[in-house]
């Protein structure tokens, strides 16, 4: 094998192990999103409120003393 193949060898695995690691960052965060509503919709329903009730908590500027 010449050198330019190995080099191009080299460079597509890289290419591969790239793919792959953007892949599994991917379903990390759908996971981890996934896995926040989850545990958002469980405590909304613990405290009865609504995603405006939540919404409004979250937008609402804090009052100075």
């Amino acid at each position: 094998m010449t050198k330019i193949n190995a080099f191009r060898e080299i460079e597509r695995k890289l290419a591969d192990s790239l793919a792959q690691l953007e892949a599994t960052k991917k379903t990390e965060r759908q996971r981890e999103t996934r896995e926040f509503a989850d545990e958002l919709k469980t405590l909304m329903k613990e405290y009865r409120m609504s995603a405006a009730d939540v919404l409004n908590i979250l937008n609402a500027t804090p009052e100075t003393p």
